[in-house]
């Protein structure tokens, strides 16, 4: 019974110190801040950053339906940068220059094609309904009047 009491004792002591460190010595594992969104000039096209996000692919929120894309949009160079993106890659290649950047641009994609009916995509005004919603989710993740025009150069439902 002492043996047992002694066990405890010090399991108890250890999970106390662990969840110690935790809090006090690393506490960005306990609570994930998004990187700051940068205040930038206003988008000036001159100086923007374009960007291609080539095959999201996603079921649409209507069942037995899907969407597959090909985004092109530029970006604020400052704006870029603040998310950990590089202007030098992504210039005339694909993607942000960060491979997580453009798997947050992807994911965030994918989750706003979920929730779109297929009829609301197909509709007439629909593509233009969804290319604002995208403006919306890019600018989510860049910050407000950093994203330009957005083009589809392929878009495909099913």
């Amino acid at each position: 019974m002492k043996k047992v009491l002694v066990f405890i004792l010090v399991f108890i002591l250890g999970a106390g110190a662990g969840a110690a460190s935790l809090i006090f010595g690393a506490p960005s594992l306990l609570s994930h801040k998004p990187r700051p969104i940068v205040a930038s000039l206003p988008y000036n096209p001159a100086q923007a950053v374009p960007v291609t996000e080539t095959g999201i692919e996603s079921n649409l929120g209507t069942a037995g339906h899907y969407v597959r894309f090909d985004l092109e949009f530029s970006v604020t160079k400052e704006a870029l940068l603040a998310q950990g993106g590089s202007s030098s890659q992504a210039q005339g290649g694909s993607g942000t220059g960060s491979p997580e950047l453009d798997a947050k641009i992807r994911n965030d994609l994918i989750s706003l094609a979920r929730t779109i009916p297929y009829a609301e995509l197909t509709s007439s005004g629909g593509l233009s309904s969804f290319r604002t919603q995208v403006k919306g989710v890019l600018e989510s993740i860049f910050g407000p009047g950093t994203i330009g025009p957005i083009y589809f150069s392929s878009l495909m439902t099913q």
